[in-house]
């Protein structure tokens, strides 16, 4: 319920409309062309011509996604601003208040509030016109029965442990708790960098994708049943669901599918020579790099010839291992010194499991420092350009490492639009994050417009239809999800969350390495229904045709030609289920093509390209801003985003035809610097020893521990000999924010049995396989808190009964088991 304040203010906001509706409909009439809202259809376009502009087969043109789709923008927060312009970027009428508001921030209004129409201060106290409502925290609100509203909040309200912290409160002060200043160096604290500051808003912009997931996903379920939702979109959830993979527990895998223990003292090296390695690879950004480079050989920077650094992307990949060795001459040359390559996922092989080219992840520090110190030379040989062509064109995803100022001026991302201008501002921002083919080709983005007053809205809102609601808005979809990984799986669970029914359809021969497929699937296949099936078989060929048949979704994070092989590209989808969405995960991918639109890559790949290990490394030593959570997790929720744009604009023209929706890891790396497009941050906020954006505003060590502290001027020397505790209880005595510095292994550890309403970490447990995991409090409905889907089945253990779901009687069943067209249960031969 409203209080009497918003009671008032509705009345005379609803006098104002009433007032300037003539002169606002002119303005839209007028500027319909120029800011992409309100306009009808586009010009139609031919199939090649929608290709060409796409890079995926498309028919005419429809009106943008969510025209006609009206929201009032009430947050001040990078969160709900952001969530309003994923809306805004796909033709949503978005208004918010700005008159009158100037100074530090006027450049990030440009980007925020692109596309939008900026009215003068009071002028949104009337939400009554609102499909969706965006605003901060829990203050009180009217909703009507078809409105969904989007609350952006620091916790979960009524959150015991971290309900104090305001909605707005500092980024940093989230990152601290969540673990992003601990767990994204990898090396950090084996090179005595236990703790490093990172600039990137990381929990808002999770938040902001998320909140916009929701409130598409209740757009979809308010066309079944006319009623709307309260979202909670909590920014330290929104961290969480960042950063799941490292939080894993898992207890009951087979001991060959089991990660190999990582770390601590490499064979054949004394304490006192490890320690002098890693104290000098602190003091010498080179030796870090040449160290970093003995650990994972194949994907780590190399100096070339002309001084930039080449990135090759190639394990834990047995394939793609395979292509980088022989590209390089070195493959006969590792099989020589004793190396193999042999099937990971047989446990006749695990004998052979630290010296086994198959999962490089695994092998043995003699041989990935053999293969280091042949590699190092090899690539001082040529130009990082000249290896960044000659590898991808062996198919070996590889990139030259680039600042972010220098990805900002690549001429990819300007042409494939990740980069792109915006009519009446000055220079570039980043473009849209995703797209749909449908749409294309979209029109350009332009600048904010001003408007005098709220117009009143003459389409009427939806009626309550007599559908009971389900409890989650996808309830009654269908995905099949055939992605790999982290970006493309971590999508595919997020539509289990939002309720729909997910099948998980694995390789007969998986490539990557069993810790990937395997041990992270506990977090990433949670809920879904898994199956092995050797698509190269004509029944696998079938099984997979039928599975297709019934889904609204088909996810891959794929090149265009594994899609057409699998025959889940574009064109055959629309001849065996034309109604079907498709979603493709790529590496390099903008709304435009561009000369780069095929190429493979990873997570930490795009870190490369744009800029974020220049920003995190020392001077001459780029290194990964973690791995698994800055981009993919990212990438995969955008992938989720574009979906659901697709489906709602097929659920609005109610003509049941499907579409082709793309997202990308360079789009998703690009927004996670969302806040340095117009400014560099400080010599304090970047490098290996970055401490905060201030003297003050920093992490601080203390006795046991480290702090993030909101201080006017540097504390060190009051703080250096106090405890944790006792800081904190001083500083919030003199009402300074400040909160402890931890990894997200603490903070699960913490609520494994003290749970609280934002962060749940909870077990569950399928035929023995044990894991442990984070609650999504990210996606919050109605204010019921969700547990965690159903345990990730072992891997494909759910064959017999998905084949029985597609009419296969027994006798079938056991066929294709036996042929090998269906895989047992984790491979087993038996």
């Amino acid at each position: 319920m409203a209080d009497k304040t918003d009671d008032q203010n509705s009345q005379a906001g609803k006098s104002a409309a009433a007032g300037c509706k003539q002169e606002a409909t002119a303005s839209t009439r007028r500027d319909a062309i120029r800011i992409g809202v309100g306009a009808v259809f586009a010009p139609v376009l031919s199939q090649e011509s929608a290709s060409a502009q796409s890079g995926t087969a498309a028919g005419p043109r429809e009106a943008a996604p969510f025209q006609g789709i009206r929201i009032i923008e009430r947050s001040k927060t990078l969160a709900g601003r952001l969530a309003g312009q994923l809306f805004a970027d796909q033709g949503a009428e978005v208004f918010v208040e700005r008159w009158g508001v100037s100074g530090p921030n006027d450049l990030d209004n440009d980007y925020f509030d692109r596309g939008k129409i900026v009215l003068p201060l009071g002028s949104l106290a009337d939400t009554s016109s609102a499909d969706i409502i965006i605003v901060d925290g829990e203050k009180s609100i009217s909703r009507a029965p078809h409105q969904i509203v989007i609350r952006v909040t620091a916790a979960v309200p009524g959150d015991e442990a971290y309900g104090h912290l305001p909605a707005d409160c500092s980024e940093d002060l989230l990152n601290a708790l969540v673990g992003f200043y601990t767990d994204m160096s990898i090396t950090g604290a084996m090179l005595g960098r236990p703790v490093i500051y990172s600039p990137l808003p990381l929990c808002s912009v999770y938040a902001g994708v998320n909140g916009a997931v929701a409130a598409a996903a209740a757009l979809v379920d308010r066309e079944r049943t006319g009623r709307g939702r309260e979202i909670i979109a909590s920014r330290l959830a929104g961290g969480l669901s960042a950063i799941g993979a490292l939080a894993l527990t898992s207890k009951g895998l087979p001991e060959h599918l089991s990660p190999i223990v990582i770390g601590g003292l490499p064979e054949g090296m004394t304490p006192e020579q490890f320690r002098t390695m890693t104290n000098e690879a602190r003091a010498n950004p080179a030796r870090q790099l040449y160290l970093e480079q003995r650990f994972a050989p194949l994907s780590a920077p190399y100096r070339a010839l002309d001084g930039r650094f080449i990135l090759p992307m190639a394990g834990p990949n047995r394939r793609l291992t395979e292509r980088c060795l022989r590209a390089l001459g070195l493959w006969e040359e590792a099989l020589a010194a004793g190396m193999v390559d042999a099937n990971a996922y047989d446990p006749a092989n695990f004998k052979d499991a630290r010296r086994n080219l198959a999962d490089s992840l695994a092998l043995g520090f003699s041989f990935t420092s053999m293969l280091a110190d042949r590699l190092a030379p090899i690539f001082a040989s040529r130009t990082a350009a000249e290896w960044e062509r000659s590898l991808n064109a062996s198919g070996v995803p590889a990139t030259v490492i680039l600042s972010w100022e220098d990805w900002q001026r690549n001429a990819h991302a300007r042409e494939s639009r990740i980069f792109t201008s915006v009519h009446g501002v000055d220079g570039t921002q980043i473009g849209r994050p995703s797209w749909v083919a449908s749409a294309q080709p979209y029109p350009d983005l332009q600048a904010a417009r001003r408007a005098d007053c709220l117009p009143t809205r003459s389409v009427p809102p939806p009626k309550d239809t007599g559908t009971k609601p389900s409890r989650l808005p996808l309830a009654g979809y269908t995905l099949v999800d055939f992605s790999n990984v982290v970006a493309g799986p971590s999508a595919g669970r997020m539509f289990v969350e939002l309720g729909a029914t997910v099948y998980s359809v694995v390789p007969m021969a998986p490539n990557h390495s069993p810790t990937i497929v395997v041990m992270w699937s506990g977090e990433l296949a949670a809920g879904k229904r898994s199956i092995i099936v050797n698509a190269g078989t004509a029944g696998g060929a079938e099984v997979i045709r039928k599975l297709v048949a019934k889904a609204d979704f088909v996810l891959g994070n794929m090149l265009d030609d594994q899609m057409t092989r699998l025959r889940i590209d574009p064109l055959t989808l629309a001849q065996f289920n034309p109604s079907a969405i498709g979603i493709q995960l790529a590496a390099l991918r903008g709304e435009r093509r561009g000369e780069r639109h095929n190429d493979m890559g990873y997570d930490p790949a795009q870190q490369g390209t744009t800029g974020v290990m220049v920003r995190f490394g020392p001077e001459g030593a780029p290194t990964f801003h973690g791995i698994a959570s800055c981009v993919d997790y990212l990438c995969g929720y955008l992938a989720v985003w574009a979906g659901l744009v697709a489906l709602v604009a097929r659920e609005r023209r109610k003509d049941g035809r499907g579409d082709w929706a793309e997202t990308s890891l360079a789009t998703a790396a690009t927004l996670t610097q969302i806040l340095l497009q117009q400014t560099r941050e400080p010599a304090s906020a970047r490098g290996a020893d970055a401490t905060g954006m201030n003297a003050g505003e920093r992490v601080y060590q203390l006795s046991d521990g480290w702090i993030f502290a909101q201080a006017p001027r540097d504390i060190s020397a009051e703080l250096v000999s106090k405890t944790v505790a006792a800081a904190l209880a001083v500083l919030k005595a003199r009402g300074i924010n400040a909160v402890p510095v931890q990894t997200v292994r603490q903070l699960a550890d913490r609520h494994r049995d003290k749970p609280s309403r934002t962060v749940r970490f909870e077990r569950t447990e399928s035929d023995g396989w044990t894991t442990e995991c984070f609650a999504p409090t990210w996606l919050v409905f109605d204010g019921v808190i969700p547990s965690r889907p159903p345990a990730a089945s072992r891997i494909g253990a759910d064959g017999p009964a998905v084949l029985a779901d597609l009419g296969y009687g027994r006798d079938d069943i056991e066929r294709f088991v036996s042929s090998g067209v269906i895989g047992r249960t984790e491979w087993s031969k038996v």
